[in-house]
């Protein structure tokens, strides 16, 4: 999938999670600000059985940092199941307001099971997910005043499990999908909400809508 790909799976058992984690902020009537920006994503976290050659597979957590990245100063977004026993295995959807530019990821962890007993942890980590100060792992903006999707998060369960950026296909569905998510937060109806996945060669693939923005 990636050259970066034996290198991940080899070495990020070893690799710490990103150390600063900031708590993602939901949208609501109170914490919208027209200066900001928001992000709409879903992330599956529940267990993918059979996966690869492991009995199960989980994603457990997903950080994005704002760049610059700087080790006490950036914005970071940690994404955790609420529960990482009984989560079930469909797509979870987050709407978070954060601050506008652009996110990279710098962070994942992927729990493995062989058995009950037999269990490891495949993670990635800033280390990985930046080289030479582009980020190969992926990256999405937000600008000031606008709603983007970004994706849906699971994992593959390929040759190995690998975290995989899936995608609502279609104008007429993201259409749909943008409608729904209105209804439910009407305070933000009239604010454009854009396709804006997560750019990522190696966690997913190229995508784009002819008319990304629903205005």
């Amino acid at each position: 999938m990636s050259k970066y790909l034996p290198h991940l799976i080899l070495t990020a058992g070893l690799l710490p999670a990103i150390a600063t984690a900031a708590e993602p902020v939901k949208l609501t009537e109170d914490t919208y600000k027209a200066d900001l920006g928001a992000i709409v994503v879903q992330i599956n976290w529940g267990r993918a059985w059979k996966c690869g050659q492991f009995e199960n597979a989980q994603l457990q957590a997903l950080t994005f940092t704002k760049s610059p990245i700087a080790a006490e100063t950036s914005s970071t977004l940690a994404l955790e199941p609420p529960s990482k026993l009984f989560a079930d295995n469909q797509y979870l959807p987050y709407v978070l307001v954060i601050e506008p530019g652009d996110y990279v990821l710098t962070a994942f962890d992927v729990k493995v099971a062989r058995s009950s007993s037999e269990v490891a942890h495949i993670k990635g980590s800033k280390d990985d997910l930046i080289k030479d100060g582009k980020p190969i792992g992926g990256s999405f903006t937000v600008s000031p005043g606008e709603i983007v999707y970004i994706g849906h998060f699971g994992l593959d369960c390929g040759a190995e499990p690998f975290l995989w950026r899936n995608y609502i296909e279609g104008q007429q569905d993201f259409e749909r999908y943008v409608a729904g998510f209105r209804q439910k937060f009407p305070f933000v109806k009239n604010v454009p909400v854009r396709f804006g996945l997560f750019e990522t060669t190696l966690f997913g693939n190229s995508y784009s809508l002819k008319d990304p923005v629903v205005k």
